[in-house]
């Protein structure tokens, strides 16, 4: 190593440094698994399972998020909101407290977001993403229901 490619090294080491630092500090992902699907604002994704891809799309799969749910008219909004902004469309909005549902639809996908506010501690408030594809989702109360109650047998 030559005294002149010091600096060189030195530098190229500093910004390596300054991008680990700015990335490990980074806020979540704006969309579940590098897909279309946009993730729950200020909730953290901690759960993800049964995943389906297809041609490099997600069409099926449980998400699970962690997170405050303060206020659910606001946070039904901002999902809403970020759905369509990803080109979804709200094929159905249950908005109740504690529980809320939205149905969105996107060609033959959809995505049921079912949100839970947890009343002792808004913080570990919970939503679940269960996505599908369309001829899956019809029924998707009953199929779920069927679908939870073998698999907590296992």
């Amino acid at each position: 190593m030559t005294r002149s490619s010091l600096p060189l090294i030195v530098t190229v080491l500093v910004l390596l440094s300054l991008c680990l630092i700015g990335t490990g500090c980074s806020s979540q992902p704006d969309v579940v698994l590098a897909s279309d699907i946009p993730t729950v604002p200020d909730m953290e994704q901690r759960l993800g399972y049964e995943i389906k891809r297809r041609q490099g799309q997600l069409v099926g799969g449980r998400f699970i998020f962690v997170g405050p749910i303060l206020k659910m008219d606001e946070m039904v909004e901002s999902i809403d909101a970020k759905f369509t902004s990803y080109g979804w469309s709200t094929e159905r909005s249950t908005w109740l407290f504690p529980r809320s549902e939205l149905l969105f639809a996107k060609a033959d996908r959809r995505v049921l977001v079912i949100l839970d506010a947890d009343q002792l501690e808004p913080g570990m408030s919970r939503a679940v993403y269960k996505v599908s594809l369309a001829s899956q989702s019809e029924g998707d109360e009953t199929a779920t229901a069927e679908t939870d109650s073998t698999s907590s047998s296992d």
